[in-house]
């Protein structure tokens, strides 16, 4: 498994929660920032008052399933069906 942000920062071993701030275009989403939480609860705070709705949060109990979901989102995040569906949403 991958332990890199998807800027390819380390992810630290206390992580909870990923914040990627990103920029939608027509055929990709583009992550322009990422701010790592030690607190899941903080993360979904934090995701919760952000006014960009292309933005992604990626938490897990622990370190293990919090790599396992950032390369769930990886592995999706720029597929046609992942920013068509956000695309509708939006």
């Amino acid at each position: 498994m991958n332990n890199l942000t998807l800027l390819g920062v380390e992810i630290k071993p206390e992580t909870r929660g990923i914040i990627y701030l990103c920029k939608l275009t027509e055929t990709a989403l583009l992550v322009k920032c990422e701010v790592q939480f030690e607190k899941a609860f903080d993360a979904l705070q934090s995701y919760a008052n952000i006014l960009n709705p292309e933005s992604q949060l990626v938490t897990g109990k622990d370190y293990d399933s919090l790599i396992l979901e950032n390369e769930n989102l990886r592995n999706r995040i720029n597929t046609t069906e992942f920013i068509d569906a956000l695309h509708d949403c939006i």
